[in-house]
């Protein structure tokens, strides 16, 4: 049953609740109303749940990608450090070394701007089924709030 039935069984017993005379109130049974709404917290789309892992395997994804930029940096410079008694060589380690150097940062920022990106989408999808809800659920409580003009114009006719 998605959140979407249990709007609707909410609007059911709403409709179908005991109306108070004269006040345009009416009766609902709390517990099932706590249970209803209990049950669309448990129904949220698996995407609000994931997006605390999402963060974390981006962030996770970030140390990797500096550990292995460190990694890098530091066996360029090792071989740098072993070709150091050549000139030619150390220049040729120098160029190499900068060139992994500069890899290692470029990707170690298409591995960060790629995980911003996935995170902000699936975000982003999260925000919109979110608001989607949010509307869903202001205006079964904007219909909760109205009373019917039904009972209002009945209400007028017995005076």
């Amino acid at each position: 049953m998605d959140i979407l039935d249990v709007l609707n069984e909410l609007e059911e017993l709403v409709e179908e609740s005991t109306r108070v005379p004269l006040v345009g109130k009416i009766l609902v049974d709390d517990e099932l109303v706590l249970d209803m709404v209990d049950h669309i917290r448990t129904t949220l789309p698996e995407e609000m749940r994931q997006a605390k892992i999402i963060v974390s395997e981006r962030e996770r994804l970030l140390v990797d990608a500096k550990a292995e930029a460190n990694r890098i940096v530091s066996e360029a410079r090792e071989e740098l450090s072993r070709m150091a008694g050549e000139n030619e060589l150390v220049k040729q380690a120098r160029q190499q070394g900068n060139e992994v150097v500069e890899q290692a940062r470029a990707l170690a920022r298409e591995i960060k701007i790629g995980a911003y990106q996935y995170a902000d989408e699936l975000l982003g999808d999260s925000e919109a089924t979110l608001e989607k809800i949010l509307t869903q659920v202001k205006t079964s409580r904007e219909e909760l709030r109205t009373p019917p003009k039904v009972e209002e114009q009945e209400a007028a006719a017995t005076k």
